[in-house]
């Protein structure tokens, strides 16, 4: 089998293992054992745990922005594009649960994971993210939205979307929420968030 292969196999049993355990209950052997591969085998293609986690949090950058590029009209900005991009980081948020988890585990017990993950990938990011930075500063410059960074705005959305599923797990035990009514409360809360960042976003009267 191809190294491509193997490698992406390796990646999506880490994936499933990360969301499911956790980071410290996704051991080396599991991963290996769910990969269908050894364990010597899986330490050829990455040193380390630390070393998977980073490609697998490689993976859900890559998806996020892909996601949201499929929505970007280049040169163009307003309230209803970003309201499309905040449903867009919502669905994919809903859709990754377990890996939610995964992060505030990690930003608890290892913060120098994202840390240095953070500084490896800053200049990959602030170059994706220069254009949608000039294009925010243009539409306020042109008076389309109210006055706002374009780090502000992605920190914003990146907030009001992740927070229920923070606390939608603690909710559900102490409530016995069924899945019908967490789906209820989840598309609520996506309702909730969308318009949170179009009244960031409005002028006032």
């Amino acid at each position: 089998m191809k190294k491509e292969n193997k490698e992406s196999e390796i990646l999506q049993a880490a994936e499933r293992l990360f969301a499911e355990k956790g980071f410290k209950g996704a051991t080396t052997t599991l991963i290996a054992s769910e990969a269908g591969v050894t364990h010597a085998m899986l330490h050829y293609y990455f040193r380390t745990k630390e070393h998977i986690f980073l490609k697998v949090l490689d993976l859900y950058m890559s998806g996020i922005w892909s996601e949201l590029k499929s929505i970007m009209v280049p040169d163009f900005y307003d309230i209803g594009l970003i309201r499309k991009a905040t449903e867009v980081i919502f669905d994919f948020f809903s859709e990754h649960r377990g890996q939610m988890a995964l992060l505030m585990e990690v930003a608890k017990e290892r913060p120098d994971l994202l840390r240095d993950y953070v500084s490896d990938s800053g200049r990959y990011l602030g170059s994706a993210f220069s254009a949608h930075r000039e294009r925010i500063d243009r539409a306020v410059k042109e008076g389309i939205i109210r006055d706002i960074t374009f780090n502000d705005l992605f920190m914003d959305i990146i907030s009001v979307c992740s927070v229920p599923f923070i606390f939608e797990p603690v909710l559900s035990n102490m409530t016995g929420m069924d899945e019908n009514r967490r789906k209820m409360f989840l598309e609520a809360r996506k309702k909730e968030a969308v318009e949170l960042i179009s009244a960031r976003l409005r002028h006032e009267k």
